[in-house]
């Protein structure tokens, strides 16, 4: 058996985690998903996430939690003071990172157990950061090897031990020949152990399904976050709209900086042109992209990394794309072929390349087919989730 260690499972994102997982399943592999985290209350959940809900596996309550603790302390006492060492050493120049890596010492030692009474055989982290620390931790307390897939910040920002990581990890799987490259520098040893599966997409589900689209939408998703750019894309609106194009926007999530973006849509007088539905369930988000003229995220550079998964799943929908030009973008993007790069917080460029599409269908259609021919190329989900499973099936018999 596998057991896949998780921030928070379900979640609102990270729906492309969620595919993976029902292709792993659908493929006959095995394995229990570990929460770090228990869902709040009230959070709308993707229809796909119910049939795997049984699977999850959260933290005991407080004092089963800490008797589980105890025990595990008291079994391996010093390993588990080398771990803590370790991973206070690791995190010394971040005290909110060392705080937060603390705190999930507990239910990795609660989890330890339960692995070991389930027979589990390898331990795989989504998510290089605490997940990935939860997984070195439980595999020095039982023994259990462990993997762990890195994808954006994860990497590149929060990247707190990160070299030890990946020399303790069995491998290390990530998103795009970029991110591996960057890996690679940073454990040139590990090279062979370190392997690109991209995040993949249903074509058919994503195929465009007869719903009409709307003229003039541009549509993008995600959470909301000052990296993504949305307020460039509202700024940008605003500029169509003064050029005379009666071109609408519609924003799909939640997160900190809704409150900012409805004050600046309400400064450039624009409510009856953008619409902020918040989250909405990947089944919900698949007919969002089919009613879009165009798909657009003007992410900013130093916080955004990987592929981002709105530009494969726009393609996937035949929607034309545009989008800042992030390091891995050309791994599906060539620029004028299957989508336009823009220049970060550049709101008029932003808006010439909107223009661009909306005035012109014909083109719009091309940019998007070849974009969905790339889509279907290397972002097929049946080849990436059968990579994958191959990769993990490996390991969990002991054959990786």
């Amino acid at each position: 058996m596998l057991a896949f260690i998780v921030n928070q499972f379900p979640r609102q994102v990270d729906a492309y985690f969620l595919r993976e997982l029902l292709g792993l399943l659908d493929s006959g592999l095995d394995f229990q998903i570990y929460s770090l985290l228990s869902p709040p209350r009230g959070w709308k959940v993707h229809a796909d996430a119910k049939p795997l809900l049984h699977r999850v596996v959260y933290p005991p309550p407080p004092g089963d939690l800490a008797r589980h603790a105890l025990g595990s302390s008291a079994a391996h006492p010093a390993t588990l003071a080398k771990m803590l060492a370790r991973i206070a050493w690791g995190h010394r120049s971040m005290p909110t990172a060392l705080a937060k890596s603390l705190a999930i010492v507990p239910q990795s030692l609660a989890f330890a157990r339960d692995m070991q009474s389930r027979g589990v055989r390898h331990i795989h982290a989504n998510w290089a950061t605490y997940p990935a620390t939860a997984a070195m931790l439980i595999s020095e307390m039982t023994g259990l090897p462990y993997s762990f897939s890195g994808h954006a910040t994860d990497i590149f920002v929060h990247h707190a031990m990160l070299r030890e990581k990946i020399d303790a990890a069995r491998f290390v799987v990530t998103c795009t020949r970029f991110n591996r490259g960057y890996l690679t520098d940073i454990a040139p040893e590990r090279a062979a152990q370190i392997q690109t599966v991209y995040h993949g997409v249903d074509l058919p589900r994503f195929a465009q399904n007869g719903t009409p689209r709307v003229p003039n939408r541009i549509l993008t998703v995600g959470t909301l976050r000052a990296c993504k750019g949305i307020d460039d894309l509202i700024r940008a609106l605003a500029i169509l709209r003064e050029r005379g194009i009666d071109a609408e926007l519609e924003i799909v999530g939640d997160g900190e900086e809704r409150a900012a973006l409805e004050a600046l849509v309400r400064s450039l007088n624009l409510e009856r042109k953008v619409l902020m539905p918040g989250y909405l369930p990947q089944e919900d988000v698949i007919p969002a992209y089919h009613r879009a003229a165009v798909v657009a995220l003007p992410a900013h550079h130093e916080d955004h990394f990987g592929i981002p998964n709105i530009l494969i799943e726009g393609l996937a929908a035949g929607t034309p794309v545009v989008c800042t030009e992030l390091p891995s973008l050309h791994e599906l993007i060539e620029h004028g072929t299957s989508g336009l790069f823009v220049p970060e917080r550049d709101p008029q460029a932003l808006a010439d390349a909107l223009q661009r599409l909306l005035a012109d269908p014909a083109e719009a259609a091309r940019m998007a087919a070849e974009g969905r021919r790339r889509v279907a190329e290397s972002f097929d989900m049946e080849q990436t989730v059968a990579q994958l499973a191959r990769t993990l099936r490996a390991a969990s018999t002991g054959d990786a």
